[in-house]
């Protein structure tokens, strides 16, 4: 059927280039197919079991595993998750430890990590996703010396760089169709009326194949055309065709229009050009796009193309004479379009279009188009121009008359074209007309519409009012998804999102396509979905900025995350730098279990920098003491003899302060993101601690966002089931990049760390009052320049800075300046944020501190 055929040429051309030509698939080979369950999976598998391969897949729901095991006999133990990583090491166990011969990988992040590392030595790795490579993601070199490929499939690079690509693969698809090794896959259909519902479906992820639009019944019937009933009637869209095997005149061809013109024609199906200039072509420009069409065009052996300059003079009756032979001799004329430069006089357009009119009208057959470029000058007139609108005046009224005799004309009378002509360069047209200049682009789009009008004469220019009046096709837009959401943009809160309110992916992406239409913004569909209602309703009002401001957000905030790492470590510390002599420098662990927040600092600073990582055996470790404790022991048993520079903030920086008074520390450093208003000991609720895990797990979030989470997850019942709903926020927002196998109990961690040091520092308010902090005070005395507290906040906000630092000073337990101890140095920094550890200031701050 004709749904069948829909499944074969993307899916199979892909694998054909892929697996086939680059790889080399050979009989018996293993391997493994990702996302099996697809049109390119299910395509693999039909080709594996020609080729008698072993078979290894994984999919990402247990319906699409049903699929496999019930369409393909594909056993149990051989289908996998795609969702995570433990498909590796199934892979090795089943396969001896070996690995697979190829992989066919779509995935991205570290599953496509884990798909490299299935690959057996001599193996071929074929990447047909693009994610990855859009990121520029890094791919360690050590495995090509197993011998192994990596093959990067781009097909539009391949079509453009072979252009017998695809009459190639249709002979090996001739080939392959009967004997198995080419099959239509499994695919859901839909009616074209409900277009919508099948994007809506597929967006979803539920689908399994191809989803299929059917723009009519297809007939049962198989006996010949004449037998068979007429097609029925459907409403179409009309759309230019030039016949490949006729050819178009154009006179005055290579002027700036006529160069723009022909690639136009190309890609409706012209192919046969004859172009008119009785000086042939003169400037380099004319010679270097004339070479460059016969250079590409040589070679494509189903588009090969004919472009003829002409020479006869168009003023006389031989010379017209001579160049419709010149054009028949290339095959029947299937149209004639005239212009030139719109300040010539009257007889270069009226003379040549006399003659053609009147020698076209004696050939055998009707020609498809006959068309001139008049000038907005005729049809409005303009001073200094009378001769020259009157000329294209008499060829309009030719063109009304061959519209009687039942013969196509059409004059479009054309305003000023910016890119190309006698407006190329200038704007003085600008401040003397109300008419601005087109786009040749537009020109063109204009003349596809025009083709198939039955009017003679018809008009195409950009006035000034239109120009101010642009916004109200946004206006209009705006309104319909008004009420295609069924909602009051006057009474619904500025605040929810259009995805929290119910937007479908269908009014999405037209949303998508008019910001990057008007405004050249690259956004996704989950970006234009995390637009609130008041923006939305600011850009109804003429105002963009702060929808742009939302998505520069949105796209610096995920490039941050994209490069955090949410796994847990097996080490207990690892190396930051690459720096190996000089006194190390110790990181004590991050809030978010990785350090990406110190990646300048360790790049800036020309020492060791060690991090000490939060393992799951600290995670069995109830208080802060005895987490203080492990990592004062591990500072020992990483070296014994000290002393150490050791940086941390949050609850480290308690650990940090301990080394210090033990006497173990060469420096201390702590950054000090605690404050009143944030984190206030006796109100720490469920809600607060994760809006400020939130926070801190990424500063630049947008508030939209952020407030979108904090207003969902006070839905959920429990503690577990809003740090899901958290995570899966969070990953749907960085997307497939992300590496977050782990995030969910990399959240519970935070959790517990925040209270553990709520409950360490109730206790020590407790146990301990003003003789405490005299007896620290003398402890401080011989740490004098050991320790530097920083503390980022906003200045504007500060009334009393004496007083927030040593309120500083008092959440750490250290003596204050007013007891004579001036030994701990404080360092305010003014920053945006106050929990913004990776703020460059802050940084610098650091940085001094250790030098």
């Amino acid at each position: 059927s004709m749904a069948d055929a829909s499944t074969i040429i993307n899916t199979y051309s892909t694998l054909w280039y892929g697996l086939i030509k680059r790889a080399n698939l050979k009989k018996g080979e293993s391997i493994l197919i990702h996302s099996a369950a697809g049109g390119i999976g299910q395509s693999a598998i039909n080709i594996a079991k020609h080729y008698e391969c072993d078979i290894y897949v994984t999919v990402g729901t247990e319906e699409k595993k049903q699929f496999l095991m019930k369409e393909y006999n594909i056993p149990e133990n051989r289908i996998m998750n795609s969702r995570d990583i433990v498909f590796k090491n199934k892979i090795r166990e089943l396969t001896d430890g070996k690995g697979v011969d190829i992989v066919i990988n779509s995935l991205a992040g570290e599953k496509l990590d884990a798909s490299y590392e299935c690959l057996a030595n001599c193996g071929r790795f074929i990447e047909i996703g693009k994610f990855d490579m859009f990121q520029n993601r890094k791919l360690g070199m050590f495995d090509f010396l197993r011998d192994i490929q990596f093959i990067g499939v781009g097909l539009d690079a391949a079509c453009m760089k072979n252009p017998n690509f695809f009459p190639d693969f249709y002979v090996w698809m001739h080939k392959n169709c009967t004997n198995g090794c080419i099959k239509p896959y499994n695919y859901t259909l839909y009616n074209a009326s409900d277009a919508d519902k099948a994007l809506r479906f597929m967006t979803t992820g539920k689908h399994i194949g191809k989803v299929v639009l059917k723009m009519r019944d297809e007939e049962t019937d198989k006996r010949p055309p004449k037998l068979i009933k007429p097609a029925p009637y459907i409403q179409t869209t009309v759309k230019t065709f030039f016949n490949p095997n006729k050819v178009y005149i154009i006179t005055g061809g290579l002027g700036g229009f006529g160069l723009e013109l022909i690639p136009w024609m190309l890609y409706f199906g012209a192919r046969k050009f004859v172009v008119t200039s009785r000086s042939g072509l003169t400037t380099d420009y004319q010679k270097y796009i004339f070479n460059r069409f016969q250079r590409v065009y040589k070679d494509f052996k189903f588009f090969s193309s004919d472009w003829v300059v002409s020479t006869a003079n168009g003023f006389t009756i031989e010379g017209t004479q001579q160049l419709i032979k010149e054009a028949q001799e290339l095959g029947p004329i299937g149209g004639k379009l005239t212009f030139d430069k719109f300040c010539s006089s009257i007889d270069t357009k009226h003379k040549i279009f006399t003659n053609l009119d009147q020698l076209t009208r004696k050939l055998d057959y009707k020609l498809d188009y006959f068309v001139v470029f008049s000038s907005v000058a005729c049809g409005k007139g303009n001073g200094g121009q009378s001769n020259y609108s009157f000329g294209n005046s008499m060829c309009e009224r030719i063109c009304e008359q061959r519209r009687r005799d039942d013969l196509h004309g059409l004059a479009i009378q054309y305003g000023p074209i910016g890119d190309v002509g006698v407006f190329a360069d200038s704007d003085q047209l600008l401040t003397m007309t109300s008419i601005r200049k087109q786009r040749i682009n537009s020109c063109c789009d204009v003349l596809d519409k025009l083709l198939s009008v039955k009017q003679p004469i018809v008009t195409s220019y950009i006035k000034v009012d239109q120009l101010k009046t642009a916004g109200g096709s946004k206006r209009k837009m705006i309104a319909e998804l008004w009420r295609a959401l069924g909602i009051d943009p006057e009474t619904t809160p500025n605040h929810l999102t259009l995805g929290e309110i119910g937007m479908e992916s269908m009014f999405a992406v037209e949303l998508q396509q008019e910001l990057e239409r008007e405004w050249n913004m690259k956004v996704t569909v989950n970006q234009v979905k995390s637009i609130t209602i008041g923006m939305l309703k600011d850009y109804e009002a003429g105002n963009v900025g702060n929808i742009k401001v939302h998505i520069e957000d949105i796209k610096r905030c995920k490039a941050k995350m994209l490069k955090q790492r949410f796994v847990m470590p097996t080490e207990k510390f690892e190396r930051l730098n690459t720096v190996t002599t000089g006194r190390p420098v110790y990181i004590m662990p991050t809030l978010n279990i990785n350090f990406q927040v110190f990646e300048e600092l360790t790049q800036k600073l020309n020492r060791p920098v060690i991090g000490l990582n939060w393992t799951r055996d600290v995670s069995k470790l109830t208080t802060l003491k005895e987490i203080s404790k492990y990592y004062v022991d591990l500072l020992k048993h990483l070296d014994p003899k000290g002393p150490y520079d050791v940086v941390g903030y949050f609850d480290t920086s308690i650990v940090c302060a301990k080394v210090l008074l033990k006497g173990m520390a060469n420096k201390a450093v702590i950054v000090d993101i605690i404050s009143d208003l944030r984190f206030c000991d006796e109100q720490l609720t469920e809600d607060f601690i994760l809006e400020f895990m939130l926070s801190c797990m990424a500063v630049d979030i947008p508030d939209s966002f952020k407030d979108k989470i904090l207003r969902e997850f006070k839905k959920e019942p429990d503690i577990n089931a809003k740090v899901r709903l958290i995570v899966n926020e969070v990953v749907d927002f960085a997307g497939k990049g992300l590496q977050a196998p782990d995030m969910e109990a990399i959240f519970h961690i935070m959790i517990a760390r925040i209270r553990m040091l709520s409950e360490y520092r109730l206790n020590k308010r407790k146990k301990f009052a003003n003789k405490l902090k005299l007896a620290i005070a003398k402890k401080w005395a011989k740490r004098t320049g050991k320790l530097v507290l920083i503390k980022p906040l906003k200045f504007d906000g500060v009334d009393d800075m004496d007083e927030l630092l040593e309120k500083s000073r008092d959440l750490y337990f250290l003596p204050g300046s007013k007891d004579g101890q001036h030994n701990i140095e404080m360092e305010a920094v003014d920053t945006p944020s106050s929990i913004d550890v990776m703020a460059g200031d802050i940084i610098a701050k650091i940085e001094a501190a250790l030098k």
